[in-house]
């Protein structure tokens, strides 16, 4: 099936808004990588002759807010607005943005979600679609595709398990 759609950055913020609270991986990564920039900006003040002091937390906690609120802000930034062309078959999905081509096989996709005006398709990667509810003429193709996408990577973990 194939579907044509303009994505907003409030589409691929929503998808990440919704994929940090319903899984565990991206809510791990997506509040882990502040912290993580927190530890190495503590790692990097400390010296045998250097113990850390009020400002060098402050530094860190500083860095690690600056990231956490920063990251929505790059996603909104690198959205890719121009049309999007995008083909759910067998064995993968496809996906065209102006010059821009790219295949995900179904065993790279790591989840499928679904919410009132989302179908988000998060790869292993971190990289994800957002295909919002406008992409579809009616609900009835709308469900085709979710029952599509549902039927692809079911298939493509039998064949993994195999």
């Amino acid at each position: 099936m194939v579907i044509e759609y303009t994505a907003t950055p409030q589409d691929v913020v929503a998808l990440y808004s919704y994929t940090r609270k319903h899984s565990f991986k991206h809510a791990l990564i997506f509040y882990g990588l502040p912290i993580g920039l927190a530890i190495v900006v503590l790692v990097e003040r400390l010296s045998p002759a250097h113990s850390l002091t009020v400002a060098d937390w402050s530094t860190a906690l500083i860095w690690g807010w600056v990231f956490f609120l920063g990251f929505p802000v790059i996603l909104k930034l690198r959205t890719k607005k121009d049309k999007r062309t995008l083909s759910n078959q067998p064995d993968r999905v496809s996906t065209r943005i102006g010059t821009l081509k790219g295949d995900v096989p179904w065993k790279k996709v790591d989840s499928l979600h679904i919410t009132d005006e989302h179908i988000f398709l998060m790869g292993k990667n971190m990289n994800g679609f957002a295909i919002p509810r406008r992409a579809f003429v009616d609900d009835k193709r709308r469900e085709e595709f979710i029952r599509l996408c549902k039927q692809y990577i079911q298939a493509s973990t039998t064949r993994q398990s195999k």
